[in-house]
């Protein structure tokens, strides 16, 4: 996944520049947004075939926080509106006794900064590696990926990053109920436009999954999101810092809670309504996402 509220960060940090704290740490965003994806989503389908997934969702703040965690008291507002589409196939392939798969996910992204909207093409995540140790019990999955920018100028980060995601499940009652863990790690390279190399990301999910019926889920998700190191930035940056006493890419971190709602129309086609409220966040945004879904399996799920 992605993080479509990067660049605006990156934006509201240069717009809101002055002699005050709250410019502070605004440079290190990274790609991969969590809490968008559905709960089982991050273990691959236990049957070789094509799975076609999109996701469409909406990011809105007006809560833009300092190094402290405190609101800057300024016009901060934006959302920021997805659609990725999701193309993977899984193979009857095996790589150290583990399933194979991979995937590619284009985006679509709409901005609305302060009332300025702009429309355009996203960064494109390829996840060429993706194993899977699937069980009766437990599944252990391993992805590693890369983000391109191959965005439209205002909308995508302008850098290379780098992932690696560990995924874990435990099952009971005949798999109708799910607990799930995952990390993922960012490595990013260079902003193009800026020469600010961010800092790289490390992500912790957890949720539970529990179906009602045979078509209906329900769970709960939460995540914890921060920036692992400072951001290198540029000789001029660094004199901003000195001159105005501020720390621009410093460290940032969030966290957030969910629910979601799924229901399979069909043996193939399914729908899922997620919802996330953050907290805790300091030297980025602090708002909420509601995404929707839509998922659709080649083979039959019951």
């Amino acid at each position: 996944m992605f993080n479509p509220n990067a660049k605006l960060t990156m934006y509201l940090a240069l717009s809101l520049l002055t002699p005050a704290s709250y410019a502070d740490g605004l440079f290190g965003a990274g790609h991969y947004l969590p809490g968008a994806a559905n709960v089982r989503d991050m273990t691959m389908p236990a049957q070789a075939g094509f799975v076609y997934e999109q996701y469409n969702l909406q990011y809105s703040s007006g809560d833009l926080k300092d190094k402290n965690g405190d609101s800057v008291g300024a016009n901060t507002d934006f959302t920021s509106s997805a659609i990725a589409p999701l193309f993977m196939w899984t193979t009857d392939y095996e790589v150290l006794g583990a399933r194979y798969s991979f995937y590619v996910s284009p985006t679509l992204v709409q901005t609305d900064v302060r009332g300025e909207k702009s429309t355009g093409v996203g960064d494109t995540f390829i996840q060429p590696l993706w194993l899977g140790w699937l069980n009766e019990d437990y599944d252990i999955n391993l992805g590693v990926g890369f983000y391109l920018p191959t965005g439209a100028s205002d909308i995508s980060l302008d850098m290379t990053t780098a992932q690696v995601q560990l995924s874990g499940y435990y099952y009971f009652m005949d798999k109708a109920s799910a607990l799930m863990l995952s990390t993922t790690y960012e490595y990013h390279g260079e902003v193009d436009k800026t020469g600010v190399t961010p800092g790289n990301h490390l992500t912790i999910e957890y949720g539970y999954s529990q179906y009602l019926t045979q078509q209906l889920e329900v769970g709960i998700k939460g995540y914890s999101q921060w920036q692992v190191d400072n951001d290198e930035l540029t000789g001029s940056l660094d004199n901003v810092n000195q001159t105005y006493n501020t720390s621009l890419g410093n460290q940032s971190e969030v966290h957030g809670l969910g629910l979601q709602v799924a229901y399979w129309l069909d043996p193939n086609w399914n729908l899922a309504l997620n919802y996330v409220k953050e907290f805790g966040a300091k030297s980025r945004h602090e708002g909420e996402m509601i995404s929707l879904n839509i998922t659709y399996s080649f083979n039959a799920i019951y």
